[in-house]
């Protein structure tokens, strides 16, 4: 196994390693990553502030380092992989958020269960027309995929399928379908 010492037994550099990378060299790949990981850790907890998420992004960190290092353009490793870590923790805390908000906007408009005393069904179906009402009012790429994934509750991928668009274009829409609801909805219209 080579050894990854210079003449003089200084350790070698990161543009070395990646060139030793980029031709195959696995040792050299192990030898970059143990020279990174405390660092590519410390910057994603200080995003997510979680031991066990910062740990599974800094493996995601590497991953993708891995896929990504072909265009690497050696303008400093450390600042280069540090970008990596902090994107990933950054579009992490996103989807965390936007699934909380998921469920907070669309806690109060699901269905209510019609097994209540009659007088009380009868302000139930009131409120649900009302909702369904005030969804035909949206945008007609908002109606559709809040219609599927709420009311036919199709998933992310079949809502894409039966459009004939991508899953991040289904959320997308989502997540502004419920923006624009909180600022066009009022409570008294319910």
């Amino acid at each position: 196994m080579e050894t990854f010492k210079r003449e003089g037994g200084s350790i070698i550099q990161d543009e070395q390693l990646i060139k030793k990378i980029k031709a195959g060299n696995q040792h050299a790949i192990r030898l970059l990553i143990e020279r990174y990981k405390h660092h590519v850790f410390k910057v994603t907890y200080s995003v997510v502030h979680d031991e066990k998420t910062a740990e599974d992004l800094a493996q995601e960190t590497f991953i993708k380092m891995i896929d990504a290092l072909s265009s690497y353009q050696h303008k400093g490793f450390k600042t280069w992989i540090s970008r990596i870590a902090l994107h990933k923790a950054i579009d992490y805390k996103r989807k965390k958020s936007r699934q909380k908000e998921e469920l907070e906007t669309f806690e109060e408009f699901q269905p209510v269960s019609l097994e209540i005393h009659p007088d009380e069904q009868i302000i139930s179906k009131d409120k649900i027309n009302k909702v369904q009402q005030q969804i035909n009012l949206m945008p007609e790429k908002f109606q559709t995929v809040v219609k599927a994934y709420y009311f036919q509750e199709l998933s992310y991928k079949q809502i894409a399928q039966n459009l004939g668009i991508e899953e991040t274009n289904v959320k997308m829409r989502l997540y502004r379908a419920k923006k624009w609801m909180k600022e066009n909805w009022k409570e008294e219209d319910f």
